[in-house]
């Protein structure tokens, strides 16, 4: 069967430009180190042909359109807790810095509250709570 069409220059080249921006878009997802490598992407090219009573003339409607994997689910933990005047408190619990304590500290006081932090043997002489 003889080709009829040249796809690349079908359109003056619409099709060809439209495929192309598709092919662009799954090609960064897929080097995208947030999502799945696993997930297949997919580019589906829609021609959508519409004729009148006659047959003689079609109008061709064009759209190409992706599936890309979506960006794997990012997880964080807060800590909750009161800020002594009936509030609600919350901060992003992060990694800490290697050697670096974390105390709860009386916000009236300055006194550090956890005693298994307080028994070790850290000099603590000098912390105070800056608000």
């Amino acid at each position: 069967m003889e080709r009829q069409i040249d796809l690349s220059k079908f359109a003056d080249g619409a099709l060809q430009e439209k495929f192309d921006a598709e092919f662009q878009k799954v090609l960064k997802n897929i080097q995208d180190p947030n999502t799945p490598w696993k997930t297949p992407r997919k580019i589906t090219l829609e021609l959508k042909l519409t004729t009148d009573e006659q047959r003689e003339l079609s109008l061709v409607d064009i759209v190409a359109k992706s599936t890309l994997a979506i960006s794997k689910t990012a997880t964080a933990k807060i800590l909750i807790g009161m800020d002594g005047k009936g509030g609600y408190l919350a901060n992003e619990l992060r990694t800490q810095i290697p050697g670096q304590e974390r105390m709860r500290v009386d916000e009236e006081t300055g006194e550090i509250l956890d005693e298994n932090v307080a028994d070790t043997k850290t000099d603590y002489d000098g912390i105070k709570l800056v608000k």
